[in-house]
C-alpha cells in the first residue's frame, strides 16, 4: 500500500479536516474571538529567524514548526555537525534551547521570504510542508531553485502527508523511502536511519526491564489514522484482560477523548501518568501502530502491537516495522546504523555524504 495522496497537499488537508471536523470549527471560532479582542497582536511578527555564523560556503535553512521531542531530534540534532552558516525558521514564542548560546542571533520577521532572500542559502531541510514554516520554506526555496530535503521524523502510514515536489528524503531505511515516495519520480532519497531510535539505543540505562511490571498501553486516541471505536477500544480490551496500565498520548485532551477516559475509568482501568518519561518505563509496552513500540524495544523492553478489527494498512505497517503482536515473541530490536543519523545528515546536506 502507498500514501493517500502521494502528491495533493490541498487533498491531503481536506481529508485531514474532515478527520478533525468539530475541533477545526472550535479553532476557527476560538481564532475569529482572538482577533476581534485583540487586533494588534495579530499584525505581530509570526516568526524568529535564528542565524549562526559558520564556514564559508552556501549557508543551511532549518525550517521548525515544532518543538516536540521527535521534532527537535530529527532536525536541531544535526547542527554540531554543520560547518558552515545555519539559519533555523521557527513559529515566534516558542523555546529552542538548542539556540540559546552567543553564537546565535535572533531576529523578528513578519514575512520571511522578504529576509530570506540574498542571504545565501544554499539548501533546506524540513519535517515536511504540511505546517506553516515547512510551506513557505519548500515553496521558497523551489521558487529560488534551491535544493531542499526532508527527514522521516516518525513511523509512516498511508494517511502521511505528501512529501513537497523535487527534494531529497532522508528515510529510516530503504523500505520507508520507498513507501514515503509512492512512485514519484521527482523525489530522491536516502536511507539514514531514526535519529530518535539511534539515541533510545545509545542512551539506554543499563537496568534490565522488570517483567513483573504491569504492561503500559501507549495510547493513540489523538491519531486520524484510525477511529477512536478501534484504537479506544482495542485499549480497553487488552487493559481489562491484561490488567494493563493506560498512558495518555501528550494530544488527548480534547473532549472525545476526555470522555473515554472516564469510561475506561468507570470500567476499572488505571491509568499510567503521561508525565513519566517513556525512557523511564522498565515493564512491557504495548501500542496498535505508536513509534513508542520501537523506542522500548531498541530500550531492550518487551514491545508488541495488539489491534483487533483494525484495518489491513495497520497489519502492513507492522510487518514494515518488524513488530509483533501480543501473544507471541516480543518485538526485536530495530537495527540501528553504524554511524549517528544526525552526521550522516549533516554531510549530506554540505555534500560530502
Amino acid at each position: 500500500m502507498a500514501l493517500i495522496h502521494p502528491r495533493s497537499l490541498e487533498r491531503w488537508q481536506e481529508w485531514q479536516n474532515s478527520r478533525h471536523r468539530a475541533r477545526q470549527i472550535k479553532h476557527t471560532v476560538t481564532g475569529v474571538l482572538r482577533r476581534r479582542g485583540d487586533e494588534a497582536a495579530s499584525s505581530a511578527p509570526g516568526f524568529v529567524l535564528h542565524s549562526r555564523e559558520g564556514d564559508a560556503g552556501p549557508r543551511l535553512l532549518i525550517g521548525l514548526d515544532s518543538t516536540s521531542p521527535t521534532s527537535r531530534a530529527s532536525l536541531l540534532t544535526a547542527l554540531p555537525y554543520v560547518r558552515r552558516g545555519v539559519d533555523v525558521l521557527a513559529p515566534a514564542g516558542v523555546d529552542l534551547p538548542e539556540l540559546s548560546g552567543s553564537d546565535w542571533a535572533h531576529q523578528s520577521v513578519a514575512i520571511p521570504q522578504a529576509v530570506l532572500r540574498g542571504r545565501g542559502i544554499g539548501s533546506v531541510i524540513t519535517l515536511g510542508w504540511h505546517l506553516e514554516v515547512g510551506r513557505i520554506v519548500h515553496e521558497w526555496a523551489l521558487a529560488e531553485e534551491i535544493s531542499g530535503a526532508v527527514v522521516q521524523h516518525g513511523a509512516l502510514t498511508p494517511f502521511a502527508p505528501p512529501l513537497p515536489p523535487r527534494i531529497t528524503l532522508l528515510a529510516w531505511s530503504d523500505a520507508d523511502a520507498e513507501f514515503y515516495r509512492s512512485g514519484r519520480q521527482d523525489i530522491e532519497t536516502r536511507a539514514v536511519g531514526s535519529q530518535l531510535l539511534w539515541q533510545a539505543a545509545h542512551e539506554s540505562e543499563d537496568t534490565p526491564a522488570d517483567l513483573e511490571e504491569r504492561p503500559v498501553f501507549l495510547g493513540q486516541m489523538h491519531g486520524a489514522e484510525l477511529s477512536r471505536r478501534i484504537t479506544a477500544g482495542a485499549a480497553t480490551t487488552f487493559c481489562r484482560a491484561e490488567n494493563a496500565l493506560y498512558r495518555p498520548h501528550p494530544a488527548e485532551t480534547d473532549a472525545l477523548s476526555r470522555v473515554a477516559h472516564s469510561v475506561m475509568a468507570r470500567r476499572g482501568i488505571e491509568f499510567q501518568d503521561s508525565a513519566i518519561p517513556l525512557h523511564e518505563l522498565r515493564g512491557p509496552v504495548v501500542g496498535v501502530f505508536s513509534t513508542g513500540v520501537l523506542e522500548a524495544a531498541v530500550r531492550g523492553l518487551p514491545a508488541w502491537v495488539y489491534g483487533p478489527r483494525t484495518p489491513t494498512w495497520v497489519h502492513e505497517f507492522w510487518d514494515r516495522y518488524g513488530m509483533r503482536t501480543w501473544g507471541g515473541d516480543p518485538t526485536p530490536a530495530p537495527v540501528q546504523p553504524a554511524d549517528e543519523p544526525s552526521r550522516l545528515i549533516a554531510q549530506i546536506l554540505e555534500g560530502a555524504g
